[in-house]
């Protein structure tokens, strides 16, 4: 049986290992902008979606200290809970509190406009139209297999996941019953670089399973593991580096 690296290897996926925190924010954040400053060179913009969740702190932060041309890049959310900006839930407040000394330099779509999850969501994906493809995408994955806002078993993920979906973005809920607003695969898979933080042995059993398992309806990261992308791994617990929960 092939070992995990091997089997991503197969879909043109390399799994990069850190030995702590810091250093995968480091290494994240330096191929973020490797992406980025490809892009703007070749077509004088580039367009990133991140992660929000519990705490990308380290990385937002890393970033943020990186010399770009931010003016030139567009930035949006995978995923974000339908709360207003300054919730302490909202994926926004976090970026605009760890990305302060670049994010009033930089092209800001919101997801949550204060309208209802539905009209919001309608208005993000017409919104994307333009946007698309994205440069790079920044997921991450919860312990139950999920990423953005797309949750094993919830009515309709597998339109949701698929490339072909009618919709960039879509209202959903969490396990919870909270609202959410997330991208689907039409916008996810138009990225040309993802990248999937992850820390955790328990975590990467997940992905592990979710990879042989090959079953996004179970685990709906897998829909999106393969090329081009790379996964960004740390053995710590998942504070406080990860990018979803």
């Amino acid at each position: 049986m092939l070992d995990m690296d091997a089997r991503l290897a197969e879909q043109g996926v390399t799994l990069k290992r850190s030995a702590d925190a810091l250093q995968q924010a480091d290494t994240l954040a330096a191929a973020v902008v490797e992406r980025l400053r490809a892009a703007i060179n070749e077509r004088g913009q580039a367009r990133l979606a991140l992660s929000g969740g519990r705490s990308p702190v380290p990385f937002l932060q890393v970033l943020a200290r990186h010399v770009l041309e931010w003016e030139r890049v567009h930035v949006t959310l995978v995923d974000e809970r339908w709360v207003p900006e300054q919730d302490p839930q909202s994926n926004a407040g976090l970026l605009r509190r760890h990305l302060a000394s670049v994010f009033e330099r930089v092209h800001w779509l919101p997801l949550y406009l204060g309208g209802s999850p539905q009209a919001d969501a309608a208005q993000a994906s017409e919104a994307l139209t333009d946007w698309l493809p994205l440069d790079v995408v920044v997921l991450g994955m919860g312990a139950d297999g999920h990423t953005a806002s797309l949750f094993p078993g919830a009515a309709g993920l597998m339109e949701w996941l698929s490339r072909d979906c009618r919709h960039g973005c879509v209202a959903t809920q969490a396990p919870d019953g909270s609202p959410r607003l997330t991208m689907t695969g039409r916008a996810l898979h138009s990225a040309r670089y993802r990248l999937l933080a992850i820390s955790g042995e328990a975590k990467l059993q997940t992905l592990k399973a979710a990879i042989e398992a090959q079953q996004p309806g179970a685990w709906p990261i897998a829909a999106f593991v393969d090329a081009p992308m790379d996964i960004y791994y740390c053995p710590e617990d998942g504070r406080p580096n990860d990018v979803t929960d």
